[in-house]
């Protein structure tokens, strides 16, 4: 996959949040990850992608 614009490394740095990047839960997600951070459950994308998901199920927009 294309992963110039995936901010894994600013993300890993704390300079960047993960719904900060272009890719993040569209292109990029755990079962399709194109940086360390998506790659772990343990990693920043991946608890922000599962906690929004788990956010956005309990309290609709």
């Amino acid at each position: 996959g294309d992963t110039s614009d995936c901010i894994a490394g600013q993300v890993l740095k704390g300079l960047k949040k993960p719904m900060q990047c272009p890719m993040f839960g569209h292109t990029c997600k755990p079962e399709n990850p194109l940086g360390a951070p998506m790659v772990s459950s343990e990693g920043a994308c991946a608890a922000y992608y599962h906690f929004s998901r788990f956010a956005n199920e309990y309290n609709p927009s």
